[in-house]
């Protein structure tokens, strides 16, 4: 038996679920039921991340200890799995005991062989992203993967001995070109480890952290919540336990991750696996994000898309058919509610449920909901069989190949073939003169329907589930001509009704509004730019200087040097400036102040003011 396993990344329980978790999980439950089609034994494993400060802190905000804060968040993501109509095989939760006794034993084994060290770190942490940086790696001293305010960290900590295993990384991926997917990722990934990898920070303090799983080595030090969770895709199919699965599965496996965690899985994961003795999984596959009308969601914006809501007002089959129909996986999805109704009413109800209704209807009708016998053929009849049969294996190529929007635009494809051959064969005019005809007409249009609803269940199963009744029985194979004459064809209820767009008011979230005393907290100054050039050793950021009034020259490290690849046009130019920042040392060169600029799109613009303004002048 051909096996695959899959694997969602795990989920952050600091929060409630949003609509990356939900399209992740749709993403990869969809494989996981394709490989099922294509006769592939395939298991599905999602879950939970439980420890780090991310998590300690959502706690702490409740007043709740971190583990009862887990338990009070597991059920939401369970939750959106079935609402989603998602299932899973394994959830995994980090706080199970069995896990816990895994993590530690591979720490031992690790420290045991020099792989994990004890030594001083000097740097910066980032909560959001659970992520350690240099000051090289920040982006106007703040988090290159977020944005946010990072913490300056200097203690002793224990590494993770990474640049040992950087040649054999490397070497992997040049022998496996289709271990990172979508192929232009591995190019960016190479490019990280030629220039050159540190060692990991695998570890926190107890008594700055105390909520993570405590290192077997050193009781007074927790692990770094990446090095806990990423081994759950080997745990989690018994790694280190006699008798289990674990090899053929892992030899089969492909890891589903979005693209902000693609250094976490395709640096700090291959290298933690080499160190053990075991091979990188065998795919990695990494998707974009979601943007709202062309935004990054925000609740402040108030653009974030709860998929539980949407689901409740359109169906989980909707929802789930118009995510994977709208993102190219490796590309951002931009979803617009206009965009998700014409989906649904163009392809599902227009295209698909038409042609459902058709069929069925007119078989019901005019054959006692019998299917009739195919004993004739008219000139289109061939050419829909053929049809058929050669998608199976286009299909198929681009299931191996991770190419769902071509595979899907060859399911719809099949779907209005199938009602052109309906136009082009006219029942409801051969059952006056010719019902023998009709009727072999008729068998290939339901035999259609029933191939593509193969097709489509791992796409839409809770509308195909409800299509099954419809049918006597429902043979699996995707060749054509397989359904038995004279089985009974029920009417069935419509699978689809017409949606209407009503649009609705933005909501914002007022705990981020502000008062009118904290807007005049901000000093913000007029200026003029007195000198422009690049940061040395950057070319992403700029050094300037500005007059913000007289004898007060600031030196400002601004991160605006990809819009402006001639600094020297922004000499001269009148700005605002906000001076009552807290200086911040970015690439080793202090920066007193910020630009203020503009941001539409991919354009970025600094805010430039009248001429015959004088230097110095307070925003009011």
């Amino acid at each position: 038996m051909k096996r695959k396993y899959l694997t969602t990344p795990l989920y952050y329980v600091n929060d409630k679920p949003h609509l990356g978790h939900a399209y992740c999980s749709i993403l990869v439950d969809t494989f996981t039921r394709f490989y099922k089609l294509f006769g592939y034994e395939s298991l599905m494993l999602s879950g939970v991340d439980e420890h780090g400060k991310k998590v300690y802190e959502a706690a702490e905000k409740k007043g709740l200890d971190p583990k009862s804060h887990c338990d009070l968040q597991v059920p939401h993501f369970t939750s959106l799995l079935d609402k989603c109509n998602v299932k899973n095989d394994i959830f995994y939760r980090t706080t199970d005991k069995k896990h816990v006794a895994k993590v530690q034993r591979i720490l031992q084994n690790l420290f045991d062989k020099g792989d994990i060290y004890k030594d001083l770190y000097v740097g910066n942490y980032c909560t959001p992203c659970e992520t350690f940086f240099t000051d090289k790696d920040l982006v106007e001293g703040k988090c290159p993967f977020c944005s946010r305010e990072i913490e300056k960290v200097s203690e002793e900590n224990y590494f993770f001995n990474m640049g040992k295993y950087s040649a054999e990384l490397e070497e992997y991926i040049n022998n496996n070109p289709d271990f990172i997917k979508p192929n232009y990722r591995k190019n960016e990934v190479l490019g990280i480890i030629k220039k050159g990898l540190r060692p990991l920070c695998i570890s926190r303090k107890k008594e700055k952290m105390s909520w993570g799983i405590e290192l077997p080595f050193d009781s007074n030090f927790v692990t770094y919540v990446w090095f806990d969770a990423l081994t759950n895709y080997i745990n989690g199919i018994g790694y280190l336990e006699e008798g289990s699965e674990f090899e053929e599965l892992w030899k089969n496996s492909i890891n589903f991750v979005g693209k902000d965690i693609l250094l976490h899985h395709t640096i700090y994961w291959p290298t933690m696996l080499l160190a053990m003795g075991l091979t990188p999984p065998q795919h990695i596959l990494i998707h974009g994000w979601w943007l709202s009308d062309g935004e990054k969601m925000s609740k402040s914006l108030g653009n974030a898309i709860d998929p539980l809501e949407i689901i409740e007002k359109y169906g989980a089959s909707s929802f789930r058919f118009y995510l994977l129909r709208e993102m190219s996986i490796g590309n951002d999805g931009n979803f617009t509610m206009p965009s998700f109704v014409e989906r649904h009413n163009n392809e599902l109800l227009n295209d698909f449920g038409n042609l459902v209704n058709r069929g069925t209807h007119f078989i019901s009708k005019n054959f006692d909901s019998k299917i009739p016998n195919p004993t004739l053929k008219t000139e289109f009849c061939d050419d829909l069989e053929k049809l058929f049969n050669s998608k199976i294996e286009t299909i198929e190529k681009y299931l191996y190949k991770f190419e769902l929007n071509k595979l899907l635009d060859e399911i719809m494809l099949l779907v209005r073939s199938t009602n052109k051959y309906l136009e082009n064969t006219a029942p409801w005019k051969l059952i006056k003169d010719n019902k023998e005809l009709c009727g072999s007409v008729l068998y290939r249009t339901i035999e259609a329907i029933r191939i593509v609803s193969l097709y489509l269940e791992p796409v839409i199963p809770e509308t195909i589930k409800k299509l099954d009744l419809t049918f006597e029985t429902k043979p699996r194979s995707l060749e054509f001509g397989k359904f038995n004459p004279g089985e009974s064809i029920n009417k069935g209820e419509n699978l689809f009704t017409k949606l209407e767009y009503i649009k609705e008011e933005k909501k914002v979230d007022e705990s981020n509004l502000i008062t009118i005393d904290d807007f005049n907290k901000i000093e913000i100054k007029t200026g003029e730019i007195l000198e422009s050039s690049f940061a040395e050793g950057s070319d992403k950021l700029l050094l300037l200087k500005i007059s913000v009034g007289k004898n007060d020259i600031r030196q400002i490290v601004s991160g605006i040097a990809k819009y402006y690849k001639e600094p020297e046009v922004l000499i001269g130019k009148k700005v605002l400036v906000a001076t009552n920042l807290k200086p911040a040392v970015i690439r080793g060169i202090e920066s007193n102040g910020m630009l203020l600029s503009i941001k539409q799109g991919k354009k970025l613009k600094v805010v430039e003011i009248d001429n015959d303004l004088p230097l110095g002048k307070k925003l009011q």
